[in-house]
């Protein structure tokens, strides 16, 4: 984060910064959605993690297609016995044997639960891919807390520092290079909060798009 302001000074980053936490607190994402909790917790984990799941097109359409899947494995095994119901004879004793018709029948169903075995296969990875992002990015966002709730305890003792060298400084105590030392190094400060709490902003959004649906696992469902 920190790359991308190079080359600005303090209030230059921090004017950036926070220009872009305005932004992200006003996206349609933000606006519309709300988390139901944020921590590291089993539950909250399992909670953003069923929800997300429940929000996955690919899941979605997968499921459909498992529903389907099973209509046609019943379809198939209703129809498997009427192939014993004909008039002709070497077709029936073929059928009565499993061969004949009733082969071919077992055949299909076999094809059919096999696409059904990799759909479900496929539904798996999914979801523990989706687990798996939901556990990384929370962490992000802990990470991110605490590092913030750092720094502005820091940036706190800074400003109170300055006040009070600002305070000498107008009776005419201290250099000047002293003070514009500090006025840059609580400026540099300030414009890390910043930035963090843009990083912070980014870790939730992006949890809240796979949370409720906005963005999917990229990778196509092959299996048909």
């Amino acid at each position: 984060m920190t790359a991308r302001f190079a080359g600005l000074s303090g209030w230059g980053k921090a004017l950036m910064v926070s220009l872009m936490l305005r932004l992200l607190l006003w996206s349609p994402v933000m606006a519309q959605t709300s988390l139901p909790c944020l921590t590291s917790s089993v539950e909250c984990l399992s909670e953003l993690t069923e929800a997300a799941i429940a929000h996955n097109l690919e899941i979605q359409s997968i499921d459909e297609r498992l529903v389907l899947g099973d209509e046609r494995i019943s379809h198939a095994r209703r129809r498997r016995w009427t192939n014993l119901i004909t008039s002709d004879i070497p077709r029936l004793i073929a059928n009565i044997l499993g061969g004949g018709d009733m082969q071919r029948d077992r055949i299909a169903i076999a094809e059919l639960e096999f696409r059904q075995a990799e759909l479900v296969r496929r539904r798996w990875e999914v979801s523990e891919a989706i687990a798996q992002n939901i556990v990384d990015l929370v962490l992000d966002w802990e990470r991110l807390e605490r590092r913030l709730a750092l720094m502005e305890t820091q940036l706190q003792t800074q400003r109170q520092r300055a006040a009070v060298m600002e305070a000498a400084y107008r009776t005419g105590s201290g250099s000047t290079a002293s003070m514009l030392v500090t006025w840059q190094r609580t400026e540099d400060m300030e414009a890390r909060v910043l930035e963090w709490q843009v990083d912070q902003m980014q870790t939730r959004q992006e949890l809240e798009r796979l949370v409720f649906g906005f963005e999917m696992i990229h990778e196509s469902t092959d299996t048909r």
